[in-house]
Order: structure tokens, then sequence, then C-alpha cells
């Protein structure tokens, strides 16, 4: 394998990186005191005096040179809104589009609030100058990333695909209950699929033991990301393997005999293992494959009309039991010879 030399970033850090991950980074500011004398919209290009009323205002610190303003002008802003709400086909979900686009901070209630508009601002902006309001200070889209990791379900309604983009499905979350986030879940229903994979799982209880195999794997997970301890968990996790009886020290040849399927067995006798040809002596003792081959595969082909080996196998046995009628060549046949005349003779 060929070493692929490492090669360093030449990019300049505008950022001061701190040892210290607890510690929060320096904000970005715009250190240029000088006031521009004109702003122009990246979008259209036209060219504004002033960033109030023209440009919406952002939490966002990429967006420091502009003195914390989007570059794009109202009116681009709202025909690229109603550009995804017709792609789209969601006026949510174009939100979350412009939020995801612009470093936006995107909450649902803040969505299902700016419906309520007046006469003279569209849905977009007024979404925008709420999630300007003082209690969103300093968050941004990648919060939005954040908060819907570790956000949980606890009700049926969180995973409808208007509220949030998700592939959960009703019978997961039913299944393992209520208060995990959708990452969690995902990592449950991984696990219990990998589970019952490789051991038979037919009953119920092994249904349950099973489903809190996984979530104790979880938490041990969670602990131990955490710093936390982690001993009364194994040993929950133990007794769990336990009462599945799938402890290692349970699982020696006979135990994996009776989890696996009969079908599963005979293909890793197969491959392992397989079967010798027997001798020739030993092929067809009793003539059952001879039996199907001539008087049901060739019998049926002889009377569908089919010519194969199974067909001429079939005449070839039939012609052992067929009789030919007699036939005379050089001797007379007396047609008048009776059998009484044969009967006065012998006496």
């Amino acid at each position: 394998m060929t070493n692929i030399a490492e090669v360093k970033s030449n990019r300049r850090r505008t950022i001061p990186i701190e040892k210290d991950k607890n510690k929060q980074l320096e904000k970005i500011v715009n250190l240029d005191l000088k006031t521009p004398t004109e702003y122009i919209c990246v979008t259209c290009g036209k060219s504004f005096k002033k960033l109030d009323g023209n440009f919406p205002a952002s939490q966002s610190e990429i967006y420091a040179g502009l003195e914390n303003h989007l570059p794009t002008c109202k009116r681009c802003l709202d025909k690229l809104y109603e550009h995804y709400c017709i792609v789209l086909g969601d006026e949510d979900e174009a939100i979350r589009r412009i939020c995801m686009k612009y470093d936006i901070y995107y909450d649902q209630s803040l969505a299902n609030a700016s419906r309520k508009i007046t006469k003279d601002r569209s849905r977009i902006h007024t979404y925008i100058s709420r999630a300007n309001l003082l209690q969103y200070k300093d968050r941004t889209y990648d919060t939005t990333i954040e908060e819907e990791k570790t956000q949980t379900i606890d009700t049926i309604e969180d995973i409808k695909k208007d509220n949030k983009n998700t592939k959960l499905t009703k019978k997961t979350i039913n299944f393992f209950g209520l208060g995990y986030s959708e990452d969690e879940y995902q990592f449950l229903q991984y696990q219990y699929d990998d589970w019952t994979a490789r051991h038979e799982c037919k009953t119920k209880a092994q249904e349950e033991l099973f489903k809190n195999i996984c979530i104790t794997q979880l938490k041990i997970q969670t602990a131990s990301q955490k710093g936390d301890k982690i001993e009364q968990l194994m040993n929950a996790y133990q007794n769990l393997l336990g009462s599945a009886n799938i402890k290692p020290t349970q699982t020696n040849e006979n135990t994996l005999a009776d989890q696996n399927t009969f079908g599963t067995l005979i293909k890793k006798w197969e491959d392992e293992k397989p079967i010798s040809e027997p001798s020739s002596e030993w092929k067809d003792v009793d003539g059952i494959r001879k039996y199907i081959n001539v008087w049901f595969l060739g019998h049926l082909c002889k009377m569908m009309g089919i010519k194969n080996s199974y067909s001429k196998e079939y005449e070839d046995e039939i012609a052992r039991f067929k009789v030919e009628k007699p036939e005379y060549v050089d001797d007379e046949v007396n047609e008048n010879y009776d059998l009484e005349d044969m009967f006065n003779e012998g006496v």
C-alpha cells in the first residue's frame, strides 16, 4: 500500500485555537473601522446606501464584515423563498433551506410563529426578525444541528415529516419506547437487528430480552463517553446475556446448532466440511433415483413428446417388458387345423 504524504493546509486561521475545549473561541469581529459608502447585494448586484432596512440582520459571525447582516437584499430573499416554496412544495421546508444556506437558526416553533405575518412583510422576513430576538442570541444553523442531534422524541407527533426530516418509523419508537433521540433510535434498531439475525428470536420473552440488551448497550456507551462508572451497567448486561443464554461461556457448538436454522447449518457444513461423493455401489442402493428418472420424468417426457435422455431411458426400460407378436416365414399355417384334432392326435 502506497503511503500518501500528509498535506498541511496553508489557510490562515482567523480564530485562535484554544487547547481547552471548554473555553469559548474568540468571536470574529469587523476590524475595519471604515464605514462603506455603499453596500452591494451579492445576488442581484444592486447598490444600497444603508444596511438597515435593505439587508436582514444575522447572528452568524461569518457576516461580521457586513456588521452582521446577510449579503442578500430583502427583495432577492423574497424571490429565493418563493422559489423554494415551489421546488420543495412546503413553506416550512423553504424556510429551513434558506436558514441552511445563510447560517440562520431554525426552530419549528419559530416557523409556526412566523405564519402570523402582516401585509407589508413576507413570512421569511418575519421568521428572520424573530430569529434575531434576544432569546435567540448567538444561535445559528450550527445550533440547529446540535439541538436536533440531542433532541428526544417524546410523542409520536415528533416524527411527522412536516416537522422533522427523519427515517424513523412509529414501529421502532413504539417498540423501544419514547424518550430517545433519532441517533439513539437508529443505534438501538441496528443492534436489535444484528442480535436477532445471529440468534434465535421467536417468542415475546426473547424479543424483550434482546430489546433490553440493546438499551443497556446504549447506556454503557453513553456512560463511557461521559466518563461515568459502568460497573453496574456491565453486570446488568451480563445478566441479560445469561438470561438469553448467549453469554460467551454458554455459546458452544451445541447451542450454536440449536440457534441456527436447518438451512443455515446445511450451508455451514457444506462450506466447512462438505460430504464427499459416495462409492458407486452406494450411489443408488434402493433404485429410487432410477425409478424417478424412468417412471416419472421419462414417462412424462414421452407423454409430452419431448426427446431427451429421460424419454430414451424410459423407452429402453419399456423394451425390456415388451412382448413381440410371433411371425411365420417358412412354415405354412394350417388354418383348418382344429384344437379337437390336436386332442384326438394325443389320444
